[in-house]
């Protein structure tokens, strides 16, 4: 199968099986990218490196040169692949990793394009990754709060229209409330790695290249803006690790690991000559102290949190209450604010949404590690101390209350205190502890 991959005047376009796929940015900010030949070899790679794994082909032929970071992406797609198939039961582990192992990816030609553009020095500007959700929420709160004067912006993945189009609402709602300038990009290309485009069973198997892909995405926007940082949202409890069902230690989300985000920096650190790098504000941070720091520091941000993946499947416009995603998010606000504060309709405490938590034996791939099953016992206790009500808070008492409360101490101090990091360099830690240690206290 081909894929021809050509420069636009506003980003890039792959023609694959007779359709055109487009990569759209602002007209001026792709205009004035000196690395757009590099860039799409790049991009043509790694937007499409999963497609042979969602459609079932197995080869691929490029009419670009080799990617420069080939190894770096073939390494990503291994790493991710055992958390990926954690949820479906027609994947396995080994056969999706001999799949891939197996599959030809052929290029116009083998002379990788070196990044050779002589950056000038980035001014102290981030550039947020901006989806909604409470860890890009708080990382764009922490970043305008310290001056990095940040520019959110939001990758609409043209895939599932509802959230996107919820997602297009909120970044100009809250870039509006704080005068912050903002952009969306439009990836139309990401459907290649969408189950439902090839009609296969649903799966998240095509998503292991995404975050790494909003890094050089989001590369254009950062020289326009002579940006030194590329802000992700990777939070600490993104380094907990499980055994996944066939035997495999793995991470929730190997792109969002310690040990993945190094890589990510290294390999924008070479594109840009140092001048730009990839950092995780709340990369100290466990999933409870997220949402105690925007909740009760940040309310004017965090009432616009918009953070669902079941949408497009339902009738809701804000939240399904129908998946893990959103049980996950009603349990952690919980334990500080009233969840109706963020558009939650219906008690998510009721006997029937038990099969979406992991203190119950529920609950995703994202709450499976020790861990998380005890941070969310103890975010049960916050909630069931801020007054929440229901079956599953009643049920939480009796099978829990005695354990939490004679481990209360214990429990505040593991999951309210700050981590080690890698990504946040010394010149804003400072200020980035500071915050946190104050809005911490207990």
């Amino acid at each position: 199968m081909e894929i021809f991959a050509r420069k636009t005047k506003n980003g890039m376009s792959i023609r694959f099986n007779r359709k055109n796929y487009k990569l759209i940015f602002p007209e001026k900010i792709w205009k004035k990218y000196p690395l757009k030949d590099f860039l799409v070899d790049n991009l043509s790679y790694l937007l499409t490196i999963n497609l042979p794994l969602v459609a079932e082909i197995d080869e691929l032929n490029y009419n670009t040169s080799i990617p420069f970071f080939k190894i770096f992406f073939d390494n990503m797609v291994i790493r991710g692949i055992p958390h990926a198939v954690e949820e479906y039961k027609n994947l396995n582990t080994q056969e999706i990793l001999k799949k891939f192992m197996n599959i030809q990816y052929k290029f116009k030609d083998y002379n990788y394009k070196i990044p050779n553009h002589n950056y000038k020095n980035t001014k102290n500007r981030a550039v947020v990754s901006f989806s909604a959700g409470k860890d890009s929420t708080l990382s764009l709160a922490i970043a305008n709060e310290i001056g990095l004067n940040p520019i959110p912006v939001y990758i609409n993945d043209t895939v599932s229209p509802t959230e996107n189009l919820l997602k297009k609402k909120t970044i100009k709602k809250i870039s509006d409330d704080f005068n912050l300038s903002y952009h969306i990009i439009k990836n139309e290309i990401e459907k290649l790695n969408d189950f439902e485009t090839w009609n296969m069973p649903e799966s998240c198997i095509g998503y292991t290249h995404m975050l790494t892909s909003f890094c050089f995405i989001l590369l254009p926007i950062a020289f326009y803006y002579n940006s030194k940082y590329i802000v992700v949202g990777n939070e600490f409890n993104l380094n907990y690790k499980i055994m996944n069902k066939d035997g495999y230690l793995t991470f929730p989300s190997f792109d969002q690991s310690k040990e993945w985000m190094i890589q990510q920096n290294l390999m924008i650190n070479l594109i840009t000559n140092n001048k730009t790098s990839i950092i995780s504000l709340i990369e100290p941070l466990t999933n409870l102290s997220i949402y105690k720091i925007l909740f009760e520091r940040y309310p004017e941000y965090a009432k616009n949190l918009a953070s669902c993946y079941g949408l497009d499947a339902s009738n809701e416009s804000r939240w399904c209450h129908n998946c893990s995603t959103c049980a996950s998010s009603y349990l952690m606000i919980s334990a500080f604010e009233d969840p109706k504060k963020v558009g939650f309709k219906y008690n998510m405490f009721d006997k029937k949404y038990k099969k979406l938590y992991s203190v119950f034996g529920g609950g995703d791939i994202y709450e499976k590690s020790e861990e998380s099953i005890e941070e969310n016992k103890f975010a049960f206790y916050l909630a069931y101390k801020n007054g929440a009500k229901g079956y599953l808070i009643n049920k939480f008492k009796k099978k829990f209350l005695k354990e939490v409360i004679s481990r209360e101490d214990d429990l505040y101090k593991k999951f309210f205190s700050l981590h080690k990091t890698v990504s946040i360099p010394k010149n804003i830690k400072k200020k980035v502890f500071g915050i946190y240690s104050e809005a911490l206290k207990y």
